[in-house]
Parts: structure tokens; C-alpha cells; sequence
């Protein structure tokens, strides 16, 4: 049964790895594939030097569902549910030998198996901390029966830490859900390290678009289309992974207009490189669990000017004509202008494109995950789980 997790400490010395005093932390949360922010945050988080620097090992136990993209409201299967019971044996090998355990879920998994290994985490007595991804916990637990609320807001208060990733979500769990303020504390995505080093170059404004990220339809991609299409120039190259619902719909329209690519999925380790090749960075967004989109931010690093949506959480991290273009939702005619502006307007291009750089540096690796999450999971360690059972 240990053959079956996965040991991501591939960028760690070889005493990290094989040595027996070492805490281990027990990582539960999807690595790619398939691509996106969830999966590709938790192979950050995994791969992170921090974690060596201060002496522990961490063990991941993936829990994706392979390539396919999943989509809100989608019943469980035969085979999910065969995965969550793999899922939940590889926990139950791992977790005692674990000195603490990292819950990284979206909402439907944080409701269902989410609650449950919490639960086992508390019968080994480990300390567990919790990271909901995006904000969809809202909107999925006002969804549900009472009695499941209850079974959900009383796992949610047997962990120990919990780590919302937008300001939004964590009033939700302090002033609606009624926890603890103190073990609510909000830690967005990051910006791996090695990816803050460059320096800012110089750029003139151009109308080069692309998109990264899952293709379906609440990411904005028929809009873009739209929009970009009734521009003449270069267009928009879209990557990412495609939602079965949305392939045939989307390719039809990528062929039918005359300045739009489709070029395949851009690896994590890639992505500076490639969106580094373009002029402005296009998330339309009105994805229900959107919270502080990864790609925002990698843009952002890579000296992009963002144009995206007033949606949900974003404006906590955009700010219009500061560090980014803000346009309203499924509004093709909007996002148009807004490229038209950027492309034309050299002041605005290069002032978007500074404040965005700097702005992002407070989403470092260093910031997030040593001195919020780090420091906080090595007082846990020494302070032992808090018990509230």
C-alpha cells in the first residue's frame, strides 16, 4: 500500500529525504492531470524547497481524477466512487507515520470524503489543516440538506487550521459559519520563487491575446472568440485542456474565425515561457468556484497586462486600470474595447504592466508558504492537534 503514494520530494537532498527524524507531512489533494489551478497549486505546493529548509517530507496521496475535466453538478460515479475508496486506504496507510496532515479540496470533495478524513486525522490524533479551493464552498453548502450542513460545519471545526484563499470565503466561515477567527486564516495562490527572479523588460503594447486555463464555457472562451474575432490583428492562442461538454462547440468556433489558434496544453514548468510570448492575458471568467486565479497571477509575474471579470473574488486582486482591465461578465463587446485600449494606449499598457509586478510579489512562494503556512504548521507540531470531538 505504500507503493501507492506519491512521494513528491524529487527537488529535496537525499538526507531530506531518507531521514528518520525528519516530520512527515501527509499532502491529500490533486496533482495534474489534468491541468488547472487546484492540481497545479498542489504540485507547487508539493515541490516547494520550504518544506526541506525546515526539515520535513511531504508525502502526497493524489487525489485527481485523471485527465478528465470535471463540471459543476456532475453526479458521482461507479468509478469515483471506487476512487474515493482508494483514496481513503492510501490515507489510512500514510497517516501513522504523519506528524500532520494537509487537506488541499475543492467543494464537493472537502463535503464528502473532505469531512471523513478529517475525522480519521482526528482519531490518530494528527493535526490537520484545511485549504477549500476557489469559493464554490459557499454556493455547495447553502445546496445542501440541513443535516449535512451540520455534518459539514462540524467537520470544518475539527480541524485545526483552515486556509481560505480569498477574503470573501474566509467572512463566509467566520461570520456566516460561525468559526473560530483565530484558525481562519486566509492564504491565497503563489507565485513559485524561481518565477519572481526576472526582472521587468521593457515591451511596447501589442494586441497579441492568449488564454491558459481549462476550456469550457463559464472560463469566457466564447467570448473571447467573439470579441477577438471582430478585431483585425493578431488574435488569440488559447491552451489548456478541453471540457468534453464544450469541444466540439469550441473547435467549430476557433475554425470558423480567422485570428484564433487552438495550440494544446502549455506543462506548468513551461507556462512563464509561454505566455511570456504575448501582449495581453484574457480570463472573461464567470466560473462559479473562481477564486484567485492562478493564471492571473502567473500573468502578473510574467509582465502581462490581465484583462478579466468583476467576478466574485477577483476584484480583490485586480484592480481597474491600476494592475489589470476589469470588464463585466459575458460581455464580448467590453472585453473587445479593452484590448483595442490596451493594444493602443502605450501609457496605460506600460503603467498595468508595472503595477501588476510589483503587485505580485506579495504572492510569493517565500510569503505564502513559509510564513503563513509553514510557521503555522510548525507550531502546530509543537503544540499538538486541539481535540473537539
Amino acid at each position: 500500500m505504500v507503493a501507492v503514494l506519491e512521494a513528491c520530494a524529487s527537488g529535496l537532498p537525499d538526507d531530506i529525504v531518507h531521514g528518520m527524524d525528519k516530520k512527515r507531512i501527509l499532502l491529500v489533494g490533486p496533482l495534474p492531470p489534468p491541468l488547472g489551478g487546484d492540481t497545479v497549486s498542489t504540485l507547487n505546493l508539493s515541490r516547494s524547497r520550504h518544506w526541506g529548509d525546515r526539515g520535513m517530507l511531504v508525502e502526497v496521496v493524489n487525489t485527481s481524477a485523471g485527465d478528465r475535466v470535471r463540471l459543476a453538478g456532475e453526479l458521482l460515479t461507479p468509478g469515483d466512487l471506487a476512487r474515493g475508496a482508494r483514496i481513503l486506504v492510501r490515507v489510512l496507510v500514510a497517516l501513522p507515520r504523519a506528524d500532520a496532515l494537509l487537506l488541499w479540496a475543492n467543494s464537493r470533495f472537502l463535503c464528502t470524503l473532505g469531512v471523513m478524513i478529517i475525522r480519521l486525522a482526528r482519531i490518530w490524533r494528527t493535526p490537520v489543516v484545511v485549504k477549500p479551493f476557489g469559493t464554490s464552498l459557499v454556493e455547495r453548502f447553502e445546496g445542501m440538506p440541513k443535516p449535512r450542513r451540520h455534518r459539514v460545519r462540524r467537520g470544518l471545526s475539527r480541524a485545526d487550521l483552515i486556509l481560505p484563499e480569498t477574503g470573501l470565503l474566509r467572512r463566509w466561515l467566520v461570520d456566516d459559519l460561525g468559526l473560530e477567527p483565530s484558525r481562519v486564516v486566509q492564504a491565497p495562490n503563489f507565485i513559485p520563487d524561481e518565477l519572481l527572479l526576472a526582472e521587468l523588460g521593457e515591451r511596447a503594447p501589442g494586441g497579441r491575446c492568449v488564454f491558459v486555463g481549462q476550456i469550457k464555457r463559464e472560463k469566457g472562451v466564447f467570448e473571447i472568440i467573439e470579441a477577438v474575432s471582430g478585431i483585425d490583428g493578431p488574435g488569440c492562442d488559447f491552451y489548456g485542456p478541453i471540457v468534453g461538454r464544450d469541444r466540439d462547440s469550441f473547435l467549430a468556433a476557433v475554425e470558423a474565425a480567422g485570428n484564433i489558434s487552438y495550440m494544446g496544453v502549455v506543462e506548468p514548468d513551461r507556462m512563464r515561457e509561454v505566455i511570456g510570448r504575448y501582449d495581453i492575458f484574457l480570463l472573461p471568467t464567470y466560473h462559479g468556484g473562481e477564486g484567485y486565479p492562478a493564471v492571473v497571477l502567473e500573468a502578473f509575474a510574467a509582465g502581462l497586462p490581465v484583462i478579466t471579470t468583476r467576478w466574485r473574488s477577483i476584484p480583490e486582486i485586480v484592480e481597474d486600470e491600476v494592475n489589470g482591465l476589469l470588464v463585466p461578465v459575458k460581455s464580448p463587446d467590453a472585453l473587445r474595447d479593452a484590448i483595442r485600449r490596451l493594444a493602443s494606449d502605450g501609457e496605460l499598457y506600460r503603467a498595468v504592466r508595472a503595477n501588476a509586478f510589483r503587485f505580485v510579489r506579495s504572492f510569493s512562494e517565500e510569503r505564502v508558504i513559509r510564513d503563513i503556512l509553514i510557521e503555522r504548521v510548525e507550531r502546530m507540531l509543537k503544540a499538538g492537534p486541539m481535540i473537539r470531538d
